[in-house]
C-alpha cells in the first residue's frame, strides 16, 4: 500500500502536537515524503532506507551518521504484515526513545483507518454510480437499461423499496456530523451488502431489498430519534412501492418522493408510506389557488385558537370512529362539553362533524392547511 504525501504530512503534524519533536515520514525508497521541517520534504534518509531494508528499528547517534539522517530513533510502520514506510523523531536518544512505541503505534492506526475510510468512500461512490444509473438514467428501453447495470452485477427479480429521507435544515450539516448521520444510516440499513444508499444535497436515498414494513418503520423511527438527540437534527421519510422489476425501481422512487413531499408539509408525522395515501394524492394534484379557495370557504372563518382545537377533535374523531364517549375521555372533557364544541363547529361553519358527509369536508379543509406551501 502507498501512503500519499498528504496522509503522511497529516500523520506527522498530529504527532507533533503530542510529542512536540520533529517528525518525520520515509518512503520505502527512503525519501522524505513528508515532515515537521519542511526543507527536509523530498530528500534522501540514509537512516529510512536501512530500516527498511533490515526491517528494526534504528538508533542514530550523531547527524549525518547515514546520509540525509540527523540523530533521533526510526521505526518500521506496518500495514498488514508489510513495511509501508518508515516513522523517524529527531532529537536526543534519552528524550526521543521513549516516544518510539507510542508513535509507532498511533501511526499505524492511523494508516489503517484511512484505508478502511477509503474503501467505504469507495463503496458509497459505486452506491451513487448505481443509484444513479436506476433512477436518473433517461433510457427507457429495458433491454438496454438492463444492459447498462450489468456492469454491476445487481440482481434483477428481487423486491425493492425506495426511501427518500430529507434533512430539514437549509444546508447538509457539518461535514463531521454528515459523516455521522450516513453512518448511522449505513449501519442500520446497509447490513444487507445488496442495499444501496446514496447522499444528494439535503437527501439520502436508499434502495432496500425484502425487508419487511415493520422492520423499516423500527429502523427509521431509531435513526430519527438517534439524529434528533445527537445533533438536534430533524428527518423527514417518504417511502415508495415494492417492486420487484429491477427497470421499474424508479416507479418506487417517485413514489417515495411523493410520499416525501406530503410527509413534508405535516407537523405530525415523520414517516409515510405511499401505499398509505388516498385522499392525499387527490390533493398533491389540486392547484393553490383551489387549496385556498376551499379552506377559505369551509374553515377560514375560525380563529387560530380555535383552529388548533378542531384540529385535535378531528383528528380523535377519525381515531375513534365518531365515539363521543371516546373522544371526550382522551380529551379529558365531559361528553357535553364536547357535544358544545361541535355544535359551535357547526355554528362557525356550517358543518356538522356528526354528519359523515360534513365530517369528509371540513377534514379535507384540513388536509388542504396541512399541504399548503408556504
Amino acid at each position: 500500500m502507498d501512503i500519499s504525501a498528504e496522509l503522511a504530512q497529516a500523520i506527522v503534524s498530529n504527532m507533533e502536537e503530542i510529542i512536540h519533536q520533529d517528525i518525520n515520514y520515509i518512503n520505502t525508497e527512503g525519501i522524505i515524503i513528508a515532515s515537521t521541517n519542511t526543507n527536509r520534504i523530498g530528500t534522501y534518509h540514509g537512516g529510512g532506507k536501512k530500516v527498511k531494508e533490515t526491517n528494526d528499528d534504528l538508533i542514530i547517534r550523531y547527524d549525518g551518521e547515514y546520509t540525509g539522517s540527523r540523530k533521533g530513533i526510526n521505526l518500521p510502520i506496518y500495514f498488514e504484515n508489510t513495511i509501508v514506510g518508515v516513522i523517524g523523531i529527531t532529537g536526543e536518544k534519552q528524550e526521543v526513545e521513549k516516544f518510539g512505541a507510542i508513535i509507532k503505534s498511533m501511526t499505524e492506526l492511523l494508516i489503517k483507518n484511512a484505508y478502511l475510510t477509503n474503501i467505504k468512500n469507495k463503496a458509497r461512490e459505486n452506491q451513487r454510480m448505481i443509484i444513479e444509473e436506476l433512477l436518473f438514467n433517461d433510457e427507457n428501453e429495458e433491454s438496454i437499461f438492463m444492459s447498462r447495470l450489468k456492469v454491476f452485477n445487481i440482481k434483477e427479480n428481487v423486491p425493492r423499496i425506495v426511501i427518500v429521507s430529507e434533512v430539514l435544515n437549509e444546508d447538509f450539516p457539518a461535514l463531521d456530523i454528515k459523516d455521522r448521520v450516513i453512518d448511522l444510516f449505513d449501519h442500520k440499513l446497509m447490513k444487507n451488502p445488496d442495499n444501496l444508499m446514496m447522499q444528494n444535497k439535503n437527501n439520502i436515498i436508499m434502495i432496500l431489498q425484502n425487508v419487511s414494513r415493520e422492520n423499516v418503520l423500527t429502523m427509521l423511527k431509531d435513526i430519527n430519534q438517534i439524529v434528533k438527540k445527537e445533533h438536534g437534527l430533524q428527518l423527514k421519510f417518504g417511502i415508495g412501492t415494492i417492486e420487484t422489476k429491477l427497470h421499474k425501481i424508479r416507479g418506487s422512487y417517485k413514489k417515495a418522493s411523493i410520499a416525501l413531499d406530503w410527509v413534508l408539509s405535516s407537523k405530525e408525522i415523520d414517516i409515510n408510506y405511499y401505499d398509505d395515501m388516498d385522499i392525499e394524492l387527490i390533493i398533491e394534484n389540486v392547484t393553490e389557488d383551489t387549496k385556498n379557495e376551499f379552506y377559505k370557504k369551509v374553515i377560514g372563518n375560525l380563529k387560530p385558537g380555535d383552529f388548533s382545537e378542531y384540529k385535535e377533535i378531528i383528528s380523535l374523531f377519525e381515531k375513534f370512529n365518531g365515539s363521543i364517549q371516546q373522544i371526550s375521555e382522551s380529551m379529558f372533557i365531559h361528553k357535553n362539553t364536547l357535544q358544545y364544541k361541535l355544535n359551535k363547529l357547526h355554528k362557525m361553519t356550517g358543518y356538522d362533524i356528526r354528519n359523515y358527509k360534513d365530517f369528509t369536508i371540513i377534514k379535507l379543509a384540513y388536509l388542504l392547511t396541512e399541504n399548503q406551501n408556504t
